[in-house]
């Protein structure tokens, strides 16, 4: 009964947020506007953005929009910066990390003997993961839905989208749909080479849909996407996201792409995220994952693909030609063993490129411009003639770019007239104190220097949703009260754990996968 009364207590502190309309001039020593129109590479010092309603009006000199609005008022002063928002352009939306529920740090395909992880309320997850984002400065997202089988995909759909309406972010809600290779890339073969009491309780428990059947799934995706934009202020929108390549037939990626462009809705997959489904494309249909989904016409400016950590040039070539952004997640790929992304060679050859969190950062927290600077250093290979992607890139990467994957680009992801005013103040005295030298760029700055505490104001659509580091329709502690009290911790590992029974007969299945041949990218050292 007190989490009911607590939970319309928070619904109602919402609603009336909702209604908020604002009017002010949001001021910088530096205004990071990511349109090069504006001053010296699109920074301009001592700036300022004027904002009226849902949409930024100007973008100048804060001395001349003070002499032209000068009853508004300013937010920050000439110790903060501001900037675009944050994108996370790839991550599945949940508060609770793996790790925080159970889970360890391991390769995708031995996640069958994964330890059992806590339950929570999918609301309140999504509600807290919203406050985190929100203090990290992340004003826009996709959220890449991971369902817990038919019978309650569209409940737990509509409880995340509930939660992302009532947090006020922008969101790319996906709606995530596979329909083969459950347990492993190549079921039958697997299942023919285990012992015959395994196979059967194998394929018992593993063979069966974890989603919504194709029918249903699209009937749903078009009865969401007709009303929820409306629903959400502008500020929601439905993707198709199908889990992957390996995961999904040829027929099924063939009907999200005509129902993609039907429904004018975006697409995001995982792609290439291990050496293992590499292998599988190579040995399955002699070709890579990328020619086999260009064969099936699915690549478009429409369709954003999630990690890429093994796109061979070829690959990255018709990627480039598709006008396809890849999404970059350095923190997860290093944390799964999956790997590390060729950025240098993805920008070289013309790739879109943006950056996600993917709910495994490296500290286990939401911070994105940490998550930068991690893109920047993990580049760094030995060499003198090595090339490096420009930090004023991977800047573009965590914002406009971003902005674009997930199909918001004509709309934020930059300081410009007429773009919904999304957009952060830092408190730059966080990492510019004691000093800095002048000449140095404050992009560069903030990669090499920030961190997400220095987030002190963040706007989406003209509202302020968290000001003076406290949020204005969020009330963060008793979320994290309801969220404490809605786990159910895991369930205790039975004897007879029929995952441990299976996992060195996976093992030995990938095992002559590792022997296929592998030309890296760059050489970080050498054993001789």
């Amino acid at each position: 009964m007190k989490r009911t009364r607590l939970l319309k207590t928070i619904m109602r502190s919402f609603a009336s947020a909702s209604e908020i309309n604002v009017e002010f001039i949001a001021r910088g020593k530096f205004v990071l506007t990511n349109n090069d129109g504006y001053a010296t590479a699109g920074i301009l010092e001592d700036g300022a953005v004027y904002v009226s309603g849902q949409n930024i009006v100007e973008v100048s000199p804060y001395k001349d929009l003070k002499a032209t609005y000068p009853n508004t008022t300013v937010i920050g002063s000439p110790e903060f910066w501001v900037m675009p928002g944050f994108v996370s352009a790839h991550q599945h939306g949940k508060g609770l990390t793996s790790y925080q529920l159970g889970g360890l740090d391991d390769c995708l395909e031995l996640r069958v003997s994964a330890l059992p992880q806590a339950k929570v309320d999918n609301y309140l997850d999504t509600l807290y993961g919203c406050a985190q984002m929100i203090e990290a400065g992340i004003t826009c997202c996709i959220h890449y839905n991971s369902s817990r089988g038919p019978a309650l995909y569209e409940t737990d759909i509509l409880e995340r989208i509930r939660a992302y309406r009532e947090a006020g972010l922008r969101v790319s809600f996906g709606l995530d749909i596979r329909n083969r290779n459950y347990l492993v890339y190549g079921d039958d073969d697997f299942y023919s080479g285990l012992p015959e009491r395994l196979r059967n309780r194998a394929r018992e428990e593993y063979d069966k849909p974890r989603t919504a059947a194709p029918d249903d799934y699209f009937r749903l995706a078009r009865r969401l996407s007709e009303t929820i934009e409306k629903e959400s202020d502008g500020r929601i929108k439905i993707f198709f996201t199908p889990a992957g390549p390996q995961w999904c037939t040829g027929d099924l990626l063939k009907a999200i792409r005509r129902e993609s462009e039907e429904m004018q809705l975006g697409v995001q997959m995982h792609l290439l995220e291990t050496k293992y489904q590499r292998s599988y494309f190579a040995r399955t249909y002699g070709q890579s994952a990328v020619q086999w989904l260009d064969h099936l016409d699915f690549l478009t400016s429409r369709t954003s693909l999630a990690h890429g950590v093994w796109l061979s040039r070829e690959d990255a070539v018709i990627l480039a030609a598709r006008g396809t952004p890849l999404v970059h997640n350095p923190s997860s790929n290093l944390r799964l063993r999956s790997g590390i992304a060729p950025i240098q060679m993805l920008h070289e050859v013309g790739v879109p490129l943006a950056l996600g969190l993917d709910g495994s950062p490296l500290n286990d927290e939401p911070d994105i411009i940490q998550e930068m600077r991690l893109c920047a250093n993990l580049q760094r290979v030995p060499g003198v003639d090595s090339k490096i992607v420009p930090l004023k890139e991977i800047f573009h990467m965590a914002t406009v770019n971003g902005s674009k994957a997930l199909g918001w680009g004509q709309l934020a992801g930059s300081l410009e007239r007429g773009k919904r005013a999304d957009l952060v103040l830092l408190n730059a005295k966080n990492f510019s104190r004691p000093y800095v030298a002048p000449q140095q760029n404050p992009i560069d700055t903030l990669i090499t220097r920030g961190k997400s505490s220095a987030v002190d104001t963040v706007i989406v659509d003209g509202e302020i949703l968290y000001q003076g580091k406290k949020h204005l329709r969020l009330q963060p502690n008793q979320i994290v009260e309801s969220l404490q009290k809605s786990v159910i911790p895991p369930a205790p590992v039975k004897a007879d754990n029929l995952g441990d029974e299976l996992l060195p007969y996976v093992v030995r299945y990938y095992q002559p996968w590792d022997k296929d041949e592998l030309l890296p990218f760059h050489q970080v050292n050498s054993s001789t």
